[in-house]
């Protein structure tokens, strides 16, 4: 089972609508985690595209946040009241965290990130939500220092397989940090962006194409994130 995801992160509305567009192009389901209103995520192809909502709870880990944890998440709620799934902005997770999704009616959590990992299985918690852990991410690809000319993932596995991406990554083409680095002082200027894309070695956005190339090709399905819990606890009850 095989699911693409990303982590809007505040990207603008430029930006994101290039990563809807390559989806959309190639026929392939992704759920979005989104930080903020977008008007492209509101009017995108529901038949392909899921929102879920990614709050940003690090203010509170320094104490330097006048909002509460339930603050950042009603905000986040209400502008995608719809969404049912969750992943955190850097993945901050806690019971109390937990706990409050499961009062919001959110049906999974997506913050389990186990790099590369084989045999991963969505599973149910205490609380009823579903946890859904996922092995790839584009900025840990290059952390690691791999090459994006190969993800390290066998799309022919049986296995659930479920990618993170960013739209910025996409957009940059970002291959390592200092590209990002030097690109994010502009990150609201996506003309000035343009001038930061990598055209020189494989990137996210050269792995990413390849990646849809293949699951065109091999007709490969792919899932949205909230079906893939459903699915969980289907199986579960059956």
């Amino acid at each position: 089972m095989i699911a693409f995801t990303c982590d809007v992160d505040w990207a603008p509305e430029e930006v994101i609508e290039d990563t809807l567009n390559l989806f959309e192009v190639f026929g392939v389901k992704c759920t979005f985690f989104s930080t903020h209103h977008s008007i492209n995520l509101t009017k995108s192809n529901k038949k392909l595209f899921e929102i879920g909502i990614h709050p940003d709870f690090t203010p509170l880990l320094g104490n330097n946040s006048s909002k509460s944890l339930e603050d950042i998440l009603d905000e986040i709620i209400d502008i995608h009241p719809d969404a049912i799934g969750v992943r955190t902005h850097t993945m901050v997770q806690s019971i109390a965290l937990l706990q409050k999704f499961a009062e919001k009616k959110m049906l999974y959590e997506a913050n389990s990130f186990m790099p590369y990992q084989t045999g991963l299985k969505p599973f149910r918690l205490w609380n009823n939500l579903v946890r859904i852990p996922y092995n790839w991410e584009d900025d840990v690809h290059w952390a690691y220092g791999y090459s994006f000319d190969d993800s390290r993932i066998n799309l022919d596995s049986d296995d659930l397989i479920v990618f993170d991406f960013h739209p910025i990554h996409i957009f940059l083409n970002t291959e390592n940090k200092f590209r990002y680095n030097e690109a994010k002082k502009y990150y609201d200027d996506p003309k000035k962006l343009q001038e930061y894309k990598n055209t020189d070695l494989p990137g996210t956005r050269d792995l990413l194409m390849n990646l849809l190339k293949q699951i065109k090709s091999s007709n490969i399905q792919t899932h949205k994130m909230k079906d893939i819990a459903y699915s969980t606890l289907q199986d579960m009850f059956l």
